[in-house]
């Protein structure tokens, strides 16, 4: 059994929780689902006993054993990558290291003769024997190739750290499992993968994750993080969506309805307070006014950004025109050859395809960011751009400088007060615009960012993993936005959803003999999905 009873966090004055009481069963997916700061990766903190909760307590049947992959990939620099991975059953990984240093002792007495026989039979009941090469299978198919397996941590980059530890989180097939934003830096091959583990796993995951089609995928339950509480819905995303539409209207109801009851109790008691035959009336309807007067409400943690994009002036109808586009860094193999292809006014193109295989490099080369090794790329005359960079970091030089100041010096607007009723839809209001820029959280970092864009009222959108570090409204917020943009989308993304939603055409990135091999699809991606029965 793994439950929770009477749990409440705070910091400080600010509750995230309070008296949480839930359980959870073996063969269930629990999808931990909420607003960025809500108390998701706090909630999963206290599961494992990094935090202490104020009140309540965390139950879990003896012997039964917990895994958990963390946001925080830092640690394990001096230690090789399989090593990292073979962590994951703890056990295991003790008893290895024990025999080691036993085998390589000089002086290995008879008592140490014994105690290698008891850690070698303990070893093989747990199956220690197989252990490298299952963690090995699983590192591989989660992307990390097994030319890696035995450099250090601190030699491979931070994608490839957060597959490391999410090995270790599962190959040992824990009875809990607990997975804090699994999908990043995770691509679509490798999140396929993990649906397919997570669907047939027998204990319990708990998992917390902004990718809806993920979420759709794996869950069987969703667990709600709102309102200072935590609430089990039965159903993945998509069903709790739908209970919670109809609990939002019923919510709404009810609060009309005692809205229209203490109007009504307030004209009675105007009406007779000076009426000595009725004044008890009187009296108790106001000690009942008082009383639907003083119901808590808790607010929502949820805010939706208002994300709007302007097309401004329509471009012509050739937009972006590539002929023979062929690239190579210096020292190495083509990663395009020969690419052609034109995207016209209104095209909603997404770029698909296994992290390093190039979609940054091609939005470059679109961009003219990157000049091609051979071929050209040509851009219509009247066609504005405006890019979302995946890697946002250079935006943001000044760390002392306020989000308002940022924004002023990125646009060519001047106007203070257009900036600042942009940053206030987009969520920073009041304060918050003088909060700065080195402070910030990626997802606070994105939105200034979208602001950016919105700002630039450009005909032509080229985003490179707009939806990385938001929460679930601010995605929803920026799907709507780019469905209904009457101009250009060119959209890099591992967001299946997402890419479904926005998308009309697909330029997908494939593993070829030559290098990538670039196939120019005319449809959804989800057509191309069920065409090669990628699911």
């Amino acid at each position: 059994m793994f439950a929770v009873a009477s749990l409440s966090m705070a910091f400080g004055q600010r509750v995230l929780f309070e008296n949480v009481t839930l359980k959870f069963a073996p063969g269930n997916c629990y999808g931990l689902i909420g607003a960025n700061g809500a108390g998701k990766s706090t909630f999963l903190k206290i599961l494992t006993g990094e935090l202490e909760a104020v009140t309540g307590q965390i139950i879990l049947d003896p012997g039964k054993r917990l895994g958990w992959l963390r946001q925080d990939i830092s640690g394990h620099e001096s230690e090789r990558v399989i090593d990292v991975a073979l962590q994951g059953h703890l056990e295991v990984w003790k008893i290895q290291r024990e025999i080691d240093t036993l085998t390589a002792k000089n002086d290995f007495s008879d008592a140490d003769g014994e105690r290698l026989s008891v850690l070698q039979e303990r070893f093989s009941e747990l199956g220690g024997y197989d252990q490298e090469q299952v963690a090995a299978e699983v590192l591989t198919d989660l992307g990390v190739s097994p030319e890696v397996h035995h450099k250090t941590m601190a030699e491979i980059d931070s994608a490839l750290k957060v597959r490391v530890l999410l090995a270790q989180a599962v190959f040992s097939k824990p009875d809990v499992l607990l997975l804090d934003e699994p999908t990043n830096n995770l691509d679509i091959p490798a999140m396929v993968w993990l649906e397919h583990f997570l669907a047939d796993y027998e204990g319990i995951i708990i998992v917390v994750s902004h990718d809806r089609h993920f979420l759709n995928k794996v869950c069987t339950h969703t667990c709600d993080v709102d309102y200072r509480t935590i609430r089990i819905f039965g159903g993945p995303y998509d069903v709790y969506q739908a209970q919670e539409q109809l609990a939002k209207a019923h919510r709404s109801k009810e609060a009309n309805r005692v809205e229209r009851q203490v109007l009504k109790l307030r004209k009675f008691v105007e009406r007779f307070k000076s009426n000595a035959a009725r004044s008890k009336q009187a009296t108790s309807r106001v000690k009942l006014i008082d009383q639907l007067s003083g119901q808590k409400v808790v607010p929502s943690t949820r805010q939706a950004p208002r994300i709007i994009f302007k097309s401004g002036r329509p471009s012509g109808q050739d937009v972006i025109e590539t002929k023979d586009l062929t690239f190579a860094y210096p020292g190495g193999e083509p990663l395009f050859r020969g690419f052609s292809t034109r995207i016209d006014r209104g095209d909603k193109l997404a770029i698909v395809g296994r992290n390093g295989i190039g979609k940054t490099t091609l939005v470059r080369l679109l961009l003219g960011e990157l000049a091609p090794t051979k071929g050209k790329v040509t851009w219509g005359q009247t066609a504005t751009k405006a890019y979302f960079p995946q890697e946002g970091g250079d935006l943001f030089p000044d760390k002392a400088e306020t989000i308002l100041e940022w924004i002023r010096r990125y646009t060519d607007n001047q106007d203070i007060n257009t900036h600042r009723a942009m940053l206030g839809r987009m969520l920073f209001s009041g304060d918050d615009q003088k909060k700065a820029v080195g402070v910030l959280s990626g997802g606070e970092k994105v939105r200034c960012l979208l602001s950016m864009v919105m700002l630039r009222e450009a005909n032509v959108l080229v985003l490179d993993e707009p939806t990385s570090h938001l929460d679930m409204e601010a995605i929803e917020s920026l799907q709507e936005s780019l469905e209904e943009f009457s101009g250009t989308l060119v959209v890099v993304s591992h967001d299946r959803e997402f890419i479904d939603a926005v998308a009309s055409r697909v330029i997908v990135l494939e593993d070829g003999e030559k290098g990538p091999e670039l196939t120019d699809w005319k449809g959804t991606y989800l057509a191309y999905r069920e065409a090669r029965e990628l699911e």
